[in-house]
């Protein structure tokens, strides 16, 4: 009978879903329950290659910007030593994620696992979280976007202005083409990331011509005052490296073969950033004289554009022509992150609202081209804001990409007790896929997490009570008003409702 739900129409995908997911039959949905779902589901547009250019666009920005304020008072191989800990545990993370993901096809994502196992008050906090995370991470990816063009225009002297007009331009336009529908803004994300991944090959071969071994293995290897200690405080921006590879997890609910196709985009996807990561940090760290120029500027402002000041800074970067023309390709970079970023945030606010968890007219889907278009207009908005924010408050790129990561190892932690508990009360959830090395798998990322997580305590921006604030707003928010008003025919909801029945 499922089978036979499958075939049909894309209204009949989404219940054939719920219905595998709860283990029920269609006639336990209710009338009402199914026009619901009708009005508010998104189309199964995305494949395989659609899936993997979304996780390596997402997160490719990181291998632009952020990952150098690890270098702040911190040597290359203290760096170096941050990243390996922080790719492994990213590797073992879309395993489990996988399993999650292929389990509970929705756009919900950890709304979704956490409704299933904890119910509706952890549904939230999870959810609440990635949108923070992604966010956040949007946030952050326009100002550095703002910033490689501002570097354009005046590399001596980058303006906080150009930054600015350069950011909102950004926000405009995809806003733009993200409304026009997700199969449109997928194939300009595959374009994209092809762009941004040839920006990194064009500038290891810059860099290389004036790289030097003694850059990269400093007398000390590890800063004298610290020594293993340096190794922790670089990874909550290691973390940029590799962090929003979840919002693949939002797009199940738009894939048309999830059991192939979301474990197979996020693995080789993390296998494709991965090994971008080390030419660019080794060549990033051996072509400058000090690895503290591409940290700050003069004024003391953390750089957003780092790879375009090692060009510029290296004998080779006399040619301007070389300089402006990286520089050019390195948008690609940024905006196919900002572009994957906003499809994550708009899905998880989407989510969110259809749901019931915040105001529901974020839930809405145009009748056209399915997507959540209030949603996009009001995460553009929030990014808006923050961009004219900066023009006060200089430190906002540090303090994003430090709520983004944050967040991220919070759900992170709570994904991975939602498995083994789901493991053990509903093992047929995970027929479809299972994730390697049992029980060991999310126990491991649970680990790493909480030790990133302990870390935080320990770096300069006071990042914890700005991000407790934004917790004991969005619960806060949920216990007052949102409780009692849920949407129970939400698939995230309802396939949870269909088993407690």
């Amino acid at each position: 009978q499922i089978v036979n739900e499958q075939a049909s129409a894309d209204l009949d995908k989404v219940v054939a879903d719920v219905l595998w997911d709860s283990n029920a039959k269609r006639t336990d949905i209710r009338p009402e329950e199914l026009g619901f779902l009708r009005s508010h589901a998104l189309k199964k547009q995305l494949k395989f290659l659609d899936i993997w250019a979304l996780g390596v666009g997402s997160v490719i920005t990181g291998e632009y910007f952020g990952w150098n304020l690890a270098l702040k008072n911190n040597t290359p191989v203290a760096v170096l030593l941050a990243t390996l800990f922080v790719c492994f545990l990213y590797l073992i993370w879309v395993l489990a994620l996988s399993e999650l993901s292929v389990a509970m096809p929705f756009a919900g994502g950890p709304q979704g696992f956490g409704r299933r196992a904890f119910g509706p008050l952890v549904g939230f906090i999870m959810g609440w979280s990635m949108f923070l995370e992604c966010q956040f991470a949007t946030i952050a990816t326009a100002l550095a976007t703002g910033g490689y063009v501002a570097f354009l225009f005046n590399p001596d002297a980058p303006s906080h202005v150009v930054q600015l007009i350069a950011g909102l331009g950004t926000v405009l336009a995809f806003l733009a083409l993200h409304v026009m529908g997700v199969r449109l803004q997928s194939k300009v994300m595959i374009f994209m990331t092809y762009g941004a991944i040839g920006g990194l090959f064009l500038f290891w071969g810059l860099a290389a011509t004036n790289f030097s071994w003694d850059r990269i293995w400093t007398k000390p290897l590890l800063p004298a005052d610290l020594g293993w200690i340096s190794v922790l405080n670089a990874i909550p921006y290691c973390l940029w490296w590799l962090v929003i590879i979840e919002t693949v997890s939002v797009a199940s609910e738009e894939t048309q073969d999830t059991t192939r196709s979301i474990p197979r985009g996020l693995v080789w996807g993390q296998l494709t950033l991965i090994g971008l990561i080390g030419p660019t940090w080794f060549f990033a760290c051996g072509a400058v004289q000090n690895a503290q120029s591409i940290v700050t500027d003069a004024n003391g402002e953390d750089i957003s554009y780092p790879l375009s000041k090692v060009i510029r800074d290296i004998p080779i970067g006399q040619n301007l022509l070389l300089v402006y023309g990286f520089g050019i390709i390195a948008i690609f970079g940024m905006i196919a992150s900002y572009h994957g970023m906003v499809y994550g945030t708009s899905r998880q606010l989407f989510a969110l609202g259809r749901a019931g968890y915040l105001p529901t007219f974020l839930g809405k889907v145009h009748p056209k081209t399915g997507t959540p278009n209030i949603a996009l207009i009001v995460c553009s908005i929030i990014t808006a804001l923050f961009l004219i924010g900066n023009l006060w408050f200089q430190e906002e790129i540090n303090v994003a990409v430090l709520i983004s990561t944050f967040t991220a190892l919070i759900w992170y932690i709570m994904a991975m007790v939602c498995l083994i508990v789901l493991r053990s009360r509903q093992p047929g959830l995970f027929a479809r896929y299972r994730a390697p090395l049992g029980i060991l798998l999310p126990i491991m990322v649970v680990l790493l997490s909480a030790l990133a997580v302990w870390v935080y305590s320990a770096i300069d921006v006071k990042i914890l009570p700005i991000t407790a604030a934004f917790y004991i707003a969005g619960v806060a928010y949920y216990l007052v008003w949102a409780k009692p008003r849920l949407q129970t025919a939400a698939p995230e909801e309802l396939s949870s409702r269909l088993v407690e029945r």
